[in-house]
């Protein structure tokens, strides 16, 4: 008996185990890790399509704070950190509140070729007892290259803006309005719009196929097309196998989402409420657009789509649904990841979205026993996963195959890694393999640069004090390395760098002493005095911050009577890139000290208005009154007392951190658009080694020459300076140069026509 009461136990535990364990989910999950999109941005935790990846990988979210502004928030995928790129107000000089206001950035967000992101702003909802009128949407831009965000202008008054595409070669800019579906054509120049005539679809958007014709859907199920050569407009039928293409039946959302695959002709199309997905060949000739039905992508009741069709790398296409959750493992709705595969002509449900880091908000309760507001977003089933609820707003497919989706309530990026591309190991001798080893050698350099920003702000600060009170800023002695180039006489640099350059004449003893000299080496030193030099000028008080590789021997003797130095953190005796039969390629030096120089410069500048004052610095001499804006201040003024208005204290390593994530954004996007010009360049030198033939490598810049052409690249180029605005520089490239020479360009802000002339009239 006993025995028994023991087993009725035992069976008893085991019952109220199982019992506890969690249920199992009849479905898969696709995990991701969620963001709170940054706060402050938003009022109402609400964004809608507004989604985007720049060249660079970097993330851009439009958000909606309503009756006050909206904001376009850069999200940085390395760093897990967000930043405002565009405030509306602020760019397009506004202060008004209510409806009045730009309560929202709707539009999903368009990436030009020059990189620049644009975006529109467009009217939120009137609230009780508010009589303001809605002026209308604006256009706007925002150039990661120089962190500029730009107001293009309002195409269409009283309207919002859903959409805006930019045709940059022909600097078009298409427009899509709000509520009306006005589709404008902008020029970007002159900021002026013009009505094309087809009234579009809700929330219509604009697709450029390869052609650069511009394709929308009408109101009445149909495309128009906007031939910009001959800048005419055609409307067309869509024709899915012998029937037109019409409104699908039933109380749903009749909204398209298409997305351009990437050969540039086929449009892939879902609506709304409908999950069917359609193929749709913007290349059709004739009275009509060919279309072919794929298949529903989801069964499933009141399915929901929103913003979130995209073509992924692998050529699949993928989308968000909702649909209700009949499964009976919880209740409300559940968001489906769902993909094609146009090869295998394959519906896959991938299965439903899960949340890897619930803590990513606070949801629980606070003293007063009441949730976060708009925190109605997500719910928690039965195995204790987080999913989203509601709304999901917009989904992008990133380069390497990354997915971004954002939620509302609260507003949410959120990322899935499972679908990345493989990641291969960079291998140097696969095409392209050693320009990516070179590539993440910049980006580390740029990290290792970043995390001694605490010891250049505090050599920045020491700097400040002795340049306020008459210390001269130059470069003494000269090494002949190429860093005095980089930072001596460069825009963006202070007019008055350099001891020949004093910012006034007979300066005191005391002014003298307190002199700094900043040296800079990327090899062994080829001037055999310059201890004795050092020396003999630190005797009269000069302060020597020195740059370079501090491991280099032959430098030991220099970086000892440094007061300061900044490493290389690589040494010059060897390339970056080692290749396998004991080749290398790739210097490194020069550019780790141009890292550290202009993030020294960029924080002297900063300590210098924290103390009132704003050095006189170049203007490029691209710009055609450049010349005579230095002039104007060199050997004249040490400091501006000219502005319009006091230079604001800028935060100690705020603009060294900008600069180094310039240089990450141009290394990025370079890495991701030019490679197969990188490779085609290969391909020709190559051809002209086979022929016994050195490429001439035409620079621009101060630095190249104490690099270009040198070490191992002595065996196939000719290095050359080449600034079309110096002429004994043209003299001197015309006169040593053959006609029909293979040219390999190193400038910068594209090819001026000046420079093009003359390569055409070498016929080079």
């Amino acid at each position: 008996m006993k025995r028994l009461r023991i087993l009725s136990v035992l069976i008893l535990a085991a019952c109220s185990l199982f019992a506890q364990a969690p249920a199992r989910a009849p479905f898969q999950y696709v995990w991701g890790t969620a963001y709170h999109v940054l706060p402050g941005t938003h009022n109402n935790e609400s964004g809608y399509f507004s989604l985007c990846e720049g060249l660079d990988g970097t993330i851009y979210i439009g958000t909606a704070k309503y009756n006050e502004n909206a904001y376009l928030v850069a999200f940085d995928p390395w760093k897990e950190t967000q930043r405002v790129v565009i405030d509306t107000n602020r760019v397009c000089g506004l202060t008004a509140k209510g409806y009045a206001a730009q309560s929202k950035i709707h539009t999903r967000n368009f990436v030009g070729q020059s990189g620049k992101i644009y975006v529109g702003s467009k009217q939120g909802y009137r609230s009780e007892g508010d009589t303001s009128e809605y002026p209308g949407g604006y256009v706007m831009s925002y150039d990661p290259r120089t962190g500029v965000a730009e107001n293009l202008g309002m195409p269409y008054p009283t309207q919002g803006v859903i959409d805006v595409v930019a045709n940059e070669k022909r600097k078009l800019l298409y427009v899509v309005t709000c509520e009306d579906q006005h589709w404008m054509l902008g020029d970007i120049e002159t900021r002026k719009y013009r009505e094309l005539g087809p009234i579009l679809m809700p929330y219509a958007t604009t697709l450029i196929d390869r052609e650069g014709r511009a394709h929308a859907i009408t109101r009445d199920f149909q495309i128009a097309t906007h031939d910009p050569v001959s800048d005419t407009v055609i409307v067309r039928d869509i024709v899915v196998g012998r029937k037109k293409f019409a409104r699908p039946g039933g109380t749903g959302y009749a909204i398209g989402c298409w997305a351009l695959a990437p050969d540039g002709k086929t449009a892939y199309m879902t609506m709304i409420s409908y999950p069917d997905l359609y193929a749709i060949d913007l290349s059709s000739k004739g009275k009509f657009v060919k279309a072919i039905n794929c298949g529903k992508m989801i069964d499933g009741k009141n399915p929901d789509s929103r913003g979130s069709l995209c073509i992924h790398p692998d050529g699949k296409v993928y989308a968000l649904w909702r649909v209700d959750n009949t499964t009976g493992f919880g209740s409300g709705y559940l968001h489906h990841l769902v993909r094609y595969d146009p090869k295998k002509r394959k519906m896959e449900d991938l299965g439903v979205i899960a949340v890897k880091n619930p803590d990513f908000f606070n949801f629980k309760p606070g003293p007063d026993g009441k949730v976060p507001p708009w925190s109605h977003g997500y719910h928690t089933l039965p195995d204790g996963t987080l999913t989203p609820l509601y709304v999901h707003m917009a989904m992008i497919a990133t380069y390497d195959g990354t997915l971004y989706a954002t939620f509302l309530a609260p507003f949410t990026l959120f990322r899935i890694d499972d679908y990345k591309l493989p990641q291969k190991p960079i291998g140097i001798s696969e095409p392209t393999g050693s320009a990516r080893a070179y590539f993440r050698f910049v980006l580390d350099a740029c990290d290792a640069v970043e995390s001694n920003l605490a010891e250049i702000e505090r050599q920045a600060e020491i700097v400040a004090d002795r340049h306020i009170n008459g210390g001269l800023i130059g470069f003494a002695p000269v090494t002949y390395q190429g860093f005095q180039d980089e930072l001596w006489g460069r825009s963006g640099g202070m007019v008055n760098s350099g001891f020949d350059r004093p910012f006034k004449q007979n300066r005191t003893p005391e002014e003298k002493a307190l002199d700094v000299s900043l040296l800079g080496w990327q090899t062994k030193p080829i001037v055999k005095n310059e201890p004795d030099q050092i020396k003999q000028l630190r005797t009269g008080g000069m302060y020597f911050i020195g740059f370079g590789p501090k491991s280099l021997p032959e430098l030991a003797d220099r970086v000892q009577l440094c007061d300061a130095w900044f490493d290389t953190y690589v040494c010059s005796d060897t390339g970056i890139v080692h290749f396998t039969d004991s080749n290398v390629g790739g210097r490194g030096t020069h550019l780790v000290n141009a890292l550290n120089g202009w993030a020294f410069t960029a924080e002297l500048v900063s300590a210098l208005t924290r103390r009132g004052k704003m050095p006189t610095m170049w203007k490029s001499y691209a710009y055609e009154d450049g010349p005579a804006y230095g002039e104007k201040y060199l050997f004249k003024k040490q400091f501006h007392d000219d502005l319009a208005a006091p230079i604001a204290p800028i935060q100690k390593g705020e603009l060294a951190r900008q600069f180094l994530d310039r240089i990450r954004y141009h290394v990025r996007a370079f890495e991701r658009t030019q490679m197969p010009a990188v490779e085609k360049a290969v391909d020709l030198i190559c051809a002209e080694m086979k022929k016994g033939r050195k490429t001439i490598v035409a620079s621009m810049g101060h630095m190249p020459w104490t690099y270009v052409g040198k070490y191992e690249d002595a065996k196939w180029c000719i290095p050359l300076d080449l600034h079309s605005n110096i002429p004994n520089q043209v003299e001197n490239y015309i006169k040593k140069t053959p006609d029909r020479a293979l040219v390999l360009r190193l400038g910068y802000c594209g090819m001026d026509p000046e420079t093009r002339e003359i390569l055409e009239k070498k016929k080079q």
